[in-house]
């Protein structure tokens, strides 16, 4: 009886984990919608300089967004840190997007800012035209 009343008492004690929300409702939205675009530029980026293609955590850090609302658009600049395989910071990028009202997305900027050097196990992703250094 004793153990059943402690199984009982520890399921309801359980609370559920969930995703911290971003402190903007809105630039959430705006983010998880931009978020193929941003892939696909970081994509463009780094095709010619590491054999896998990075990715970006939107909401798990190293991501941050301004949102400008305009009457007839909204400009988005995104910096991100891309990463490969387990979370092996490959640099830091800069880009900005117009929306329109229409839904229409234009890339407006890519910038790179920075490079991280990756692990020694990690270099073979590396092309040999390119070498991954902090600048």
């Amino acid at each position: 009886m004793g153990l059943l009343l402690t199984v009982i008492i520890f399921l309801v004690s359980i609370q559920p984990v969930y995703a911290k929300p971003h402190e903007e409702p809105l630039q959430r939205i705006v983010l998880t919608l931009l978020a193929p675009k941003i892939q696909e530029q970081i994509n463009r980026y780094y095709k010619d300089k590491l054999t896998v293609s990075p990715t970006f955590s939107p909401f798990l850090g190293g991501t941050n967004l301004d949102v400008e609302y305009h009457p007839s658009h909204i400009d988005v600049h995104v910096k991100t840190i891309p990463y490969v395989g387990p979370h092996l910071d490959v640099g830091m990028d800069s880009m900005r997007f117009r929306i329109d009202n229409t839904g229409t997305v234009m890339v407006l900027e890519y910038k790179h800012i920075r490079d991280y050097e990756l692990p020694p196990n990690w270099q073979h992703i590396i092309k040999t035209s390119f070498n991954l250094r902090v600048r």
